[in-house]
């Protein structure tokens, strides 16, 4: 089915120029629809890196109309606070002659000034260096203000620019199911976990910002400070610290490029905790263990706790 090219009737040029309402039509629009393709993408590719063993299920299928709630007004929040500011410096700096290529310099112009301000604003809220956050705000406004642009240039109603971006939008998805479909049937750079020896086991592990403490000694010893408890509704100040034993299990290697394999285990038997097998993740240079605590009947997704090698 072929959308059809809405338009509004081209008003003079007195006019056109006069109507500050019409600056930054549909700009919400590409906003939304690149954070669902990255999302899309995001969900394609888990393959290619380390889920920790933790999927999307139920807890993500109910999270998302929260999460379309959130998107819509982050974008007409960036509409607000980007795009229309940016085309309004654009109205302001351009004028009637070369109106387009004159309003496309202004829209980037004001996008810069916009950028600096906000990477500013960002920087002194939260301890972010300036350049990333300049980087952020300024490559999510880049589609906005191009379809903003392109909507007053071409004159369009809000309907014209939801068929151009629905358009183009599905055919990204579209790649995008492609791309995992033949990511997943290739093992084009699937994550693998790491093969280690037991003796690189040994030392010392930390995670949650220093805060957990494991560490493995290569007689066997094992000692444990303040990690989470093995199972739910624990305490709050519940945590486990003591010493005990550690046992290194090594599983098979993958079965092949359709199936990863099994993670290596660490066994822990600490008195007065209860704890599983931890698992083995990250990289052969920077190996992780995890845990991961997981309740059927509980509203929330597993927990999981990660530790790396100091």
């Amino acid at each position: 089915m072929v959308m059809p090219d809405v338009h509004a009737p081209a008003p003079d040029p007195a006019e056109r120029r006069g109507r500050w309402s019409r600056l930054a039509t549909g700009a919400e629009l590409p906003f939304i629809a690149q954070l669902v393709v990255a999302g899309a993408v995001f969900i394609a590719t888990t393959g290619m890196r380390d889920d920790h063993d933790v999927t999307f299920g139920a807890g993500f299928a109910a999270a998302v109309p929260r999460l379309i709630l959130l998107v819509v007004l982050a974008a007409y929040l960036h509409w607000l606070l980007f795009t229309l500011p940016a085309m309004a410096l654009a109205r302001l700096l351009g004028g009637p002659r070369w109106e387009a290529a004159r309003g496309a310099l202004c829209a980037v112009a004001g996008a810069a000034v916009l950028t600096a301000a906000h990477a500013w604003w960002v920087t002194s809220l939260w301890d972010v260096p300036f350049v990333p956050a300049a980087a952020w705000i300024a490559g999510a406004g880049v589609l906005p203000v191009t379809a903003a642009w392109y909507a007053r240039h071409r004159w369009l109603w809000w309907g014209g620019m939801l068929a151009r971006v629905g358009a183009l939008t599905g055919i990204a998805l579209l790649v995008t199911a492609l791309g995992g479909f033949l990511q997943v049937r290739t093992g084009f750079h699937a994550y693998e976990p790491p093969r280690l020896e037991r003796s690189q086991y040994v030392g010392e592990w930390v995670g949650g910002g220093g805060a957990y403490r494991l560490s493995l000694r290569e007689n066997g010893e094992a000692e444990v400070g303040n990690l989470p408890p093995g199972k739910r509704n624990s305490g709050l100040w519940e945590a486990c610290s003591g010493t005990g034993t550690w046992h290194f299990e090594p599983k098979h290697e993958s079965g092949g490029i359709f199936h990863r394999g099994p993670r290596d285990r660490v066994s822990l038997s600490i008195g007065g905790c209860s704890f599983g097998d931890w698992q083995v993740a990250g990289t052969a240079d920077q190996p992780e263990l995890f845990y991961v605590v997981r309740d059927p009947d509980g509203p929330g997704g597993p927990d999981v706790t990660t530790l790396h090698r100091v």
